[in-house]
């Protein structure tokens, strides 16, 4: 039976990646390369920002910059469409590059599902629907990260972040590189 470096923080993971995903499990070997989409602004430094579940492997981090770079849009912004971050949770302001460390690393790996805003950014996007004939129609404040073929996958690593901050213990920092956000 494969040991992984984060056994102990498991249990209940994959609920917790439910939230977000539509998770299967997936196993990621010493030194696998990751990118996260962190908010600088708000983060006393980058190794805290870097502390979180949520990753990109480099085909889907690669895929989000393409997209950006051939449709003129800045990379927290396409970051923000492919991936369903809202304003109220990142600026989207910068990416991290990181390695496993301590691995195998069990994870979570799958297709983001729809947020919803707790109305706590106004830049959050607030939909307009309902019936043309109603005189206030309903407001909905979520979003659905992209779909289709140009759908990337989304990587949940348990014991990073809430309440285990382990990012020290199991991965190794290799840069931060400041983004246009949106």
């Amino acid at each position: 039976m494969t040991q992984f470096a984060n056994d102990a923080f498991l249990d209940g993971s994959a609920a917790a990646a439910a939230h977000g995903m539509w998770p299967r499990a997936y196993d990621l070997a010493s030194w696998s390369v990751l990118y996260r989409f962190v908010s600088l602004t708000h983060s006393p430094s980058p190794r805290v920002a870097a502390d979180g579940p949520w990753w990109f492997e480099y085909e889907g981090y690669q895929q989000i910059r393409t997209f950006a770079e051939r449709n003129h849009y800045p990379l927290g912004y396409a970051a923000r469409l492919f991936a369903g971050i809202l304003y109220e949770w990142s600026e989207v302001d910068a990416v991290v590059r990181a390695e496993v460390a301590r691995g195998p690393l069990r994870a979570w790996k799958g297709r983001g599902k729809q947020v919803a805003a707790k109305r706590a950014d106004p830049r959050d996007v607030a939909v307009r629907h309902g019936l043309v004939t109603e005189r206030e129609p309903s407001v909905s404040a979520r979003m659905t990260p992209m779909q289709g073929p140009l759908e990337v996958l989304q990587v949940y690593i348990p014991g990073l972040g809430r309440p285990h901050w382990q990012f020290n213990d199991l991965m190794r920092l290799v840069d931060v590189q400041g983004i246009a956000t949106g």
